[in-house]
């Protein structure tokens, strides 16, 4: 999957997704608003991504992986998804333009966190593992009502 974005493109992403979502200009939104808009961009990136990899996988008849555990702790997901997918630099130039620092955009998401430590943090670097080598894995957990 090609994840190339250029500024002017970027620019257009978030101005859309803030009009449309939020009914927001880039002047009217708020740190929240533009998080989110970014959120939504990197999400529709990278369901086009997971749609690919699954009709390849499909294809190739691959083994699957099913990882079981008690928790997971994956973190904030938005400076960790900017930076696998190469996006980092070209978002942090968009935002700017528009007056907005992307280092402030990390501090609105909340944390996911879903355990209390150790094995759901081991967990979740695990599932990173297996899906930055290309294999077909998927994690299952119980549901928290009130993670930490």
């Amino acid at each position: 999957m090609n994840y190339k974005l250029t500024k002017k493109e970027a620019k257009e992403l978030i101005v859309n997704k803030l009009s449309h979502f939020y009914g927001v200009s880039p002047e009217e939104a708020t740190y929240e608003h533009y998080y989110k808009a970014i959120a939504l961009i990197l999400r529709d990136m990278m369901m086009q991504g997971r749609k690919e990899f699954h009709n390849e996988a499909k294809k190739s008849d691959s083994k699957k992986i099913y990882y079981l555990c008690m928790e997971f702790l994956m973190g904030r997901s938005l400076k960790n998804n900017l930076y696998n997918l190469n996006l980092t630099k070209t978002m942090e130039s968009a935002l700017k333009d528009f007056g907005i620092k992307l280092e402030k955009l990390y501090d609105c998401e909340p944390d996911a966190g879903l355990g209390n430590g150790g094995l759901g943090r081991l967990a979740a670097c695990y599932l990173d593992g297996l899906a930055s080598q290309g294999y077909f894995a998927k994690g299952y957990s119980i549901l928290y009502e009130y993670g930490i």
